[in-house]
């Protein structure tokens, strides 16, 4: 059981993970629907050997961070039965899971433009909160890992502001920042972990976004609304300009 005193763990929204990884092998890669079927096949299989193995409940989509998707992903490889069957089938069951970390990473997504990335904002499905000592909506630690590599690790307020390099990535260090928090997710029918919902800070944005005085917020705020209300829209957010200040002047 979580502390309340610890920060909430990122758990992921299986159903709304696979299918932006479907997406992004069909419309970003731009790979056949046959590569995207054998990829997914290989990770039904990796999948159905975690829960096996009692490393996952269902799925390997459920894994909400980079950190534990490896650790889990070593374990598995040191299973003589799953590494014979590997190397029995081609390695296409490596092969799948080497495609989705490189999706889960953000590797390479830099290398994409905003046009290819904005052909996975669609409404997604809003699963329930999980329940620990306190509810926390799900969101994906993986999601937040790829927004910072979207924006090739600089602040999407000012492309200027410099950090320092993090030791997990070797690049520099971003935040990924929900626009509209998930604390609100109770007053919208769509889920809020959505690309279009985030953005790459950096630590001293992401503060003052959230403690700034109110002018300095919601100059950010406005500016923020402008860049991302058509993409918002397309996931279900429709909300005009006001709306949308109350909204986060609020919290």
């Amino acid at each position: 059981m979580q502390e309340m005193n610890q920060v909430p763990l990122a758990i992921s929204s299986p159903a709304n993970i696979k299918e932006y990884f479907s997406r992004y092998i069909l419309e970003v890669k731009k790979l056949s629907s046959g590569s995207e079927y054998n990829y997914k096949r290989g990770l039904k299989k990796v999948s159905q050997c975690m829960k096996e193995m009692g490393l996952v409940e269902e799925s390997i989509y459920e894994i909400g961070t980079i950190e534990e998707l490896d650790a889990v992903w070593q374990k598995l490889k040191s299973d003589p039965k799953f590494s014979a069957m590997d190397r029995t089938g081609h390695r296409m069951y490596s092969s799948g899971f080497n495609c989705y970390r490189k999706f889960a990473t953000g590797d390479m997504f830099h290398e994409y433009s905003a046009i290819d990335v904005k052909t996975l904002d669609t409404p997604m499905k809003l699963e329930k909160p999980v329940k620990v000592e306190y509810k926390i909506w799900k969101r994906s630690g993986i999601m937040r890992t790829q927004t910072v590599a979207l924006a090739n690790y600089a602040c999407d307020i000012d492309h200027g502001h410099a950090t320092f390099t993090a030791a997990s990535t070797g690049h520099q260090y971003m935040e990924a920042h929900h626009i509209i928090p998930l604390k609100l997710q109770e007053r919208f029918s769509s889920s809020l972990d959505v690309y279009a919902n985030l953005i790459s800070l950096c630590p001293i944005c992401h503060r003052k976004i959230h403690l700034g005085i109110k002018e300095e917020r919601r100059l950010m705020i406005d500016g923020i609304y402008e860049e991302r209300k058509d993409r918002l829209a397309k996931c279900g957010f429709i909300l005009g300009k006001e709306e949308f200040e109350d909204l986060f002047m609020g919290v």
